[in-house]
């Protein structure tokens, strides 16, 4: 994270002194209209609107991600509910298991004395 950072600055940085060594007045046509503006002014412009769109874009990375998580959590809840149950059928199969030789050998006893 902390590196993202310092490489936005050092960019930031590079891009600032790049407009200020470049301010001269460029003429620019925008939709059939023409204007003379500060190239270091077009610079911060474009600039600015590259950082939005990868925000945008980073964004809608974001949200899916988000949603992607949420699904995988409320999944992940229903398997650990599962698994409950299954514990306790296993449970409730060995304690009826643990009980079954108890009851053979009260038959193998009366079996015995008859």
């Amino acid at each position: 994270m902390q590196l993202y950072f310092i490489l936005s600055l050092i960019t930031s940085i590079i891009v600032i002194i790049f407009a200020i060594t470049n301010a001269a007045a460029v003429p620019v046509r925008i939709f059939f209209v023409k204007y003379e503006l500060s190239l270091a002014l077009i610079i911060f412009i474009s600039t600015a609107f590259g950082a939005i769109i990868a925000s945008m874009l980073g964004l809608v990375k974001q949200f899916k991600l988000k949603k992607q998580l949420k699904k995988l959590n409320i999944e992940k809840q229903a398997l650990l509910t599962e698994q409950e149950k299954l514990q306790e059928e296993i449970s409730s199969l060995k304690a009826m298991h643990s009980t079954e030789p108890a009851l053979e050998e009260s038959h193998q006893s009366t079996d015995v004395e008859v």
